[in-house]
């Protein structure tokens, strides 16, 4: 025991000095932090230049209703269409917009066309033609004696809508399906992608012993047994640290820029009041760590199997199939939270630390809580009995990939 203590001591202290994990302890909240705060920013930033339209209406019923927006400016002209064309080479107005007059009715618009030096942007376009399309929009509302009134009446109806669970004591409770469908992705997609990323580090840590034989020296000391069970217990304890930092780093940031995230902290709140967070907090992590613990004995398998990274492709891809399996039935589950899948999926321990924590919040009860992780359990000591067995005679094998042939027999293999 003190020996794997060791282990995880050492393999903790090499992984929280590494470069790779102290920019992505860095970088993640940054982009976070950009990814909210930079469009808003930018969002802000306009153009001191006033955009001049010039606006030929042939049909008489637009133009004097257009409203400048912003830096965009409307002026009439009644000048022909090649003089104002020619006019636009010889100065700085922006462009020019030419509404032609329908030959079948007097109160509708022909032809649209905007002429400009350059490129129109999106919000110019998209200005023009929601006024055009506005104002023909109340003409034709008038010309039915219709009011926008009750057109917005029509087509926006005051509805009343939610939807009420009742519990098996009969007491209601509101559910926001919004809600509880965006919590069950937010914790599915954390989870795979937490458990492939570190995951994968335990098959590269692994691979990295092996080619520098250094594996030779440290097995002399210690079983490999305990030598895997530190690097794995270490990399958790990493995932973990940077995991913390990473909240506590998201709640300075929605502190400092509380405006910015007013949407995200009403979502929150809408979510505390629809599911207890008590349990789908406990639920989370005991998923991330058992199903990290999990997927590591199989990426250590994979590592213990080959020679460089090189030869990984096909037994990693193998080792992740059922967590993409796991991660694809989570859109089910959003979608039918009482769909069979969803129910034999969060059983299933390859991809029940996803599929589980995307149905906690639509309602599971916790026998089968309990007995998912009782399952996931109970594999991962299986996986890490079968990681050992490997590993204690793959860390020692230089030059080729093993078979699946030569990998069944280190399993069965005895000493």
């Amino acid at each position: 025991m003190k020996k794997t203590l060791l282990v995880i001591k050492r393999e903790f202290i090499i992984r929280v000095k590494k470069k790779s994990f102290i920019i992505m302890t860095v970088l993640v909240p940054l982009l976070f932090a950009c990814l909210a705060i930079v469009p808003a920013l930018i969002s802000q930033i306009k153009s001191d230049k006033d955009k001049v339209i010039v606006v030929l209406d042939d049909s008489g019923i637009i133009a004097d209703k257009l409203e400048n927006a912003g830096t965009i400016k409307f002026v009439n002209d009644a000048k022909p269409i090649d003089s104002l064309k020619n006019d636009l080479l010889k100065n700085d107005n922006y462009a020019v917009l030419h509404i032609e007059k329908s030959e079948n009715n007097e109160k509708t618009t022909g032809n649209i066309t905007i002429y400009s030096q350059q490129v129109v942007g999106s919000e110019v376009s998209n200005t023009v033609k929601g006024q055009i399309k506005s104002v023909s929009a109340q003409i034709k509302l008038k010309e039915y004696d219709i009011s926008t009134e009750q057109i917005m009446q029509v087509l926006n109806p005051d509805l009343n809508f939610k939807t009420i669970q009742l519990g098996e004591d009969g007491k209601e409770k509101v559910s926001h399906t919004e809600a509880l469908t965006g919590l069950a992705m937010i914790c599915g997609v954390i989870i795979f992608m937490i458990i492939l990323m570190f995951g994968i580090q335990i098959m590269r840590s692994i691979i990295e012993e092996k080619s520098s034989r250094i594996v030779e020296i440290i097995i002399s000391s210690i079983k490999p047994m305990h030598l895997l069970l530190g690097k794995i217990v270490a990399i958790a304890l990493v995932v973990l640290t940077q995991i913390l930092i990473w909240i506590v780093v998201f709640g300075i940031i929605i502190l400092i820029a509380q405006s910015q995230f007013s949407d995200i902290i009403n979502q929150i709140q809408d979510y505390l009041q629809v599911v207890s967070f008590a349990k789908m907090l406990v639920c989370f992590i005991l998923y991330l760590i058992f199903g990290y613990l999990l997927y590591a004995s199989l990426f250590a398998i994979v590592g213990s199997g080959v020679d460089n990274e090189a030869d990984t492709q096909q037994l990693q891809m193998i080792a992740s199939v059922p967590l993409m399996i796991g991660y694809l039935i989570m859109f089910i589950v959003s979608a039918q939270p009482d769909n069979p899948l969803a129910l034999w999926g969060s059983m299933i321990p390859f991809t029940s630390p996803i599929v589980m924590l995307a149905r906690i919040p639509f309602g599971v009860s916790w026998f089968e809580i309990i007995l998912s992780l009782a399952i996931l359990a109970a594999t991962f000591i299986l996986f890490t009995w079968i990681a050992a067995r490997i590993y204690r005679i793959g860390i020692l094998m230089y030059g080729k990939k093993a078979s699946f042939k030569e990998i069944i027999k280190w399993i069965k293999y005895k000493h």
